[in-house]
């Protein structure tokens, strides 16, 4: 396989690279890959391995994504910007939501002069001499 850069692909004589790439899905061992345009090729690579080197997110078994694309991610779905959605597994939902709500981080609470409660208490560590 001849590449122009490390994020482009053939597939099909079609050279593909990773911004044209909406998403992809897979069946049995064919990927049909979803570009931005609205055009679907498939290929018979798997899925990993074109994931892999078009340096997409996989999100479930069977569909990889372009982060770039997505335009909502929502507490059980994934909407990408041609309108497809994605209901990602269990454990992407819980990455996905990680990077879509952006903590924070705590602030101290600000201490005057009198305020012993506000204050964080010191340990002591009690050590007992056994004689």
């Amino acid at each position: 396989m001849v590449h122009k850069t490390l994020l482009d692909m053939i597939v099909d004589n079609i050279l593909i690279s990773a911004p044209e790439v909406e998403y992809l899905t897979s069946v049995s061992n064919y990927t049909y890959i979803y570009l931005k345009d609205g055009t679907r090729l498939l290929s018979s690579h798997n899925l990993g391995k074109i994931t892999t080197h078009l340096a997409l997110t996989r999100v479930h078994n069977r569909v990889s994504v372009n982060k770039t694309y997505i335009s909502k991610v929502k507490e059980g779905e994934i909407v990408m910007k041609s309108g497809f959605v994605i209901a990602p597994s269990r454990r992407m939902r819980r990455v996905l939501l990680t990077l879509e709500t952006k903590k924070t981080p705590r602030r101290r609470k600000l201490l005057r002069d009198g305020d012993e409660a506000a204050k964080p208490k010191k340990r002591s560590l009690a050590i007992e001499d056994s004689n």
